[in-house]
């Protein structure tokens, strides 16, 4: 085997071991949360609050889309962890998704190389 084509044997097995590995973390079966998770310091509306003065309540809130529509919801304090560790295993996805994404485009680009290292012309 020529060392050019050797080299992108090598390189194809290391994107693909990749692939594999980006595979197996989108395949995890834990829950995800889609949208952003903000934490936010908020004025509780009661005016003998301390918070009346100044925002002082900090509360989590989930924003996402549905239907075409941006949507807000308030986390209680009690799943504010739950809901952070799922919205982090969606981003987690989203990456490996954009990952996935350019390994592809990089394992064309190998077999492209592949076949323009075949190529011969014909007289």
């Amino acid at each position: 085997m020529p060392k050019a084509s050797a080299s992108l044997a090598q390189k194809g097995a290391a994107l693909q071991a990749r692939r594999r590995a980006l595979l197996g973390k989108l395949a995890q079966g834990e829950p995800i949360i889609g949208g952003n998770v903000y934490d936010v310091m908020r004025r509780c509306g009661n005016p003998s609050c301390h918070c009346a003065a100044k925002p002082g309540h900090r509360q989590t809130l989930l924003i996402y889309m549905e239907g075409g529509r941006r949507r807000c919801k308030f986390v209680r304090r009690a799943d504010a962890q739950w809901v952070k560790q799922a919205w982090e295993r969606y981003r987690e996805c989203r990456r490996a998704l954009q990952e996935l994404r350019a390994l592809q485009k990089r394992e064309l680009d190998i077999a492209r190389a592949q076949i323009q290292g075949r190529r011969v012309s014909y007289e």
